[in-house]
């Protein structure tokens, strides 16, 4: 005789409970809901309430602090006047520019920089140079006495651009040299002829140029005057003869 499972019996008036179905790998559930670990749902955890808020908070607060600290320097350096031989003197012409200078040995104009071309005279003694300071540097990239008879000639193939020769001691050493002088426009380089040229003309008057300086006559010397001395004797003698 097999065995038989005793029945359970079953009270009046209850229902059988449905068995709960099994959770599902990436469905939406509520494994971690709350707790801040919702990676299993795809959801954004919820952040607490407040935060937000509390964060802004402190941003106005940063953003309302000042640093007031005082920092003193290591060494204390004393401001310095200086010279540059330009207070004596007025300027006659004052433009921007770009100057260049002819290289013989390689045979090409080569820049010497950008910066502020001036012809100034001096207050006292009245003589007229022309100076070219490089921009920011102010390093002077031209400086000489423009000499009577000097020409300025416009640069073939460019109206804005003027060419002349002239002594030049920029380096801090005579030497010849032959700028070319660019503007911003035709005007500005007519300009820039005229007052050269003015200068020019009134250089002369104070600048004597070489060679037309009058040469003084040398002292004679002991032998020349006893030269002298014998033939205005002769002359005597040979005029009493013939008389």
């Amino acid at each position: 005789m097999a065995d038989t499972k005793p029945e359970t019996p079953v009270a009046e008036g209850s229902e059988t409970a449905a068995p709960s179905p099994a959770p599902v790998f990436g469905s939406s559930s509520t494994f971690g809901a709350g707790t801040g670990f919702g990676g299993f749902t795809g959801v954004k955890a919820a952040e607490p309430a407040g935060r937000d808020q509390d964060a802004g908070d402190d941003g106005e607060e940063a953003a309302e602090e000042e640093c007031s600290a005082e920092f003193k320097p290591v060494v204390q350096l004393d401001e310095v006047e200086v010279s540059t031989g330009e207070e004596e003197e007025e300027a006659l012409f004052d433009a921007k520019s770009k100057l260049y200078r002819f290289d013989s040995d390689s045979n090409e104009w080569k820049e010497r920089g950008l910066g502020q071309a001036r012809v100034l005279r001096h207050k006292e003694n009245q003589r007229i140079r022309f100076l070219f300071r490089q921009e920011k540097t102010l390093k002077i990239r031209a400086n000489h006495i423009i000499m009577p008879g000097t020409k300025v000639q416009e640069h073939t193939g460019s109206e804005k651009s003027m060419v002349w020769s002239c002594v030049d001691f920029s380096n801090e050493v005579q030497s010849m040299e032959l700028f070319c002088i660019r503007f911003a426009s035709a005007e500005r380089a007519q300009e820039f002829k005229a007052a050269y040229e003015k200068a020019a003309a009134d250089n002369e008057a104070i600048i004597a140029p070489a060679g037309d300086e009058p040469e003084e006559a040398p002292e004679p010397s002991e032998a020349d005057q006893l030269a002298a001395e014998v033939e205005k004797t002769v002359k005597v003698d040979e005029a009493t003869e013939t008389a």
